[in-house]
């Protein structure tokens, strides 16, 4: 299999095709799931003001229960919307990388359409996948509540079992973990360039992983190489680029001059911008680089047809002589 070919196909086609960084960005396959969890301790001298704080706290949510409601549908409406558009641009994303990948002729508006024949699988397969992930997230929870009843009772050896357990369910989780993105990333090319339902996607996916195991955990270890090579590369760049701004920023606010907060609010806006087009980039590169691999990780693989796309209208009528 032709590993580093992968890699910079990938990087041409992404960037010879812009209007895949913007259908990239949206489809989900640049970011993940992460859980942080923090907690502190207090003394005893400070639960008084804890209880002061916690009865601010319900006061205020009983204040404005309508107000939290509404938020709360609001979020909910975006939430729902993103998700399906997300389902689209993945499809289209897809789509799209895999016709450039044969050389045929495709834009953006085909990808679009191609996306949305699709949607409803990949949002299925999505849902399928949330299954997938909420075993972990029970053990997850259950070692929470375990550590947090450990230490309001102040039993030392319930704590110290359940951190045992957790270091157990890190070891357990990492590997599923790894199993849980091959998955994903091969399903849902399945899902678009074969045409499988979501549980078929799955199960293809399944098969695929196991049959060229070697292979795809190659395709994925040369992925992360490439992001961590990129990524300090691009630190380095911006670096280059935003340190003279940080030591003008530095200047300017040694002498107390209130020319610092434009030059803070313009710095801050570049920086977003050029991270978001970079963002948008890489997104398309990566989902790009795993669709040259699905097509090539198999050897029996059958490339899927192209795109069908919609018949011309017909020509009018030569006007009569």
């Amino acid at each position: 299999m032709p590993y580093w070919e992968c890699v910079t196909r990938s990087f041409r086609i992404a960037w010879a095709r812009k209007y895949l960084w913007l259908i990239a960005l949206f489809s989900g396959e640049a970011g993940g799931f992460s859980f942080n969890y923090s907690q502190s301790t207090s003394n005893t001298s400070s639960q008084t003001d804890f209880a002061t704080f916690q009865n601010q706290v319900t006061t205020w949510l009983a204040d404005h229960v309508a107000l939290i409601v509404l938020v709360a549908v609001v979020w909910l409406l975006l939430v729902i919307a993103f998700f399906i558009l997300a389902a689209v641009c993945e499809g289209a994303t897809v789509r799209a990388s895999a016709e450039h990948d044969a050389e045929r002729p495709f834009g953006l508006g085909w990808a679009w359409r191609s996306g949305v024949g699709t949607m409803w699988v990949v949002i299925r397969f999505r849902l399928l996948f949330l299954l997938l992930y909420l075993p972990l997230f029970l053990l997850f929870a259950g070692f929470v509540v375990g550590v947090l009843a450990g230490l309001g009772h102040q039993n030392g050896g319930v704590v110290a079992s359940f951190v045992g357990l957790g270091f157990l369910l890190v070891l357990i989780a990492i590997p599923y973990l790894i199993y849980l993105f091959l998955l994903d990333r091969l399903g849902t090319r399945a899902v678009v360039l074969e045409q499988l339902m979501a549980w078929p996607a799955i199960v293809r996916a399944h098969r695929l992983v196991f049959k060229r195991l070697g292979r795809t955990l190659l395709v994925w270890l040369l992925g992360i190489a490439v992001a961590i090579v990129v990524g300090i590369a691009l630190a380095c760049v911006f670096a280059l680029i935003f340190a003279p701004l940080v030591l003008v920023g530095v200047a300017i606010g040694a002498t107390n001059s209130t020319a610092v907060v434009p030059l803070v609010v313009v710095g801050v806006v570049v920086l977003f911008a050029i991270s978001l087009v970079v963002q948008s980039f890489f997104a398309a590169q990566g989902s790009t680089y795993w669709t040259l691999a699905f097509r090539r990780l198999d050897i029996d693989y059958v490339p899927a047809p192209s795109y069908q796309f919609q018949p011309p209208p017909p020509a009018p009528p030569a006007p009569a002589q």
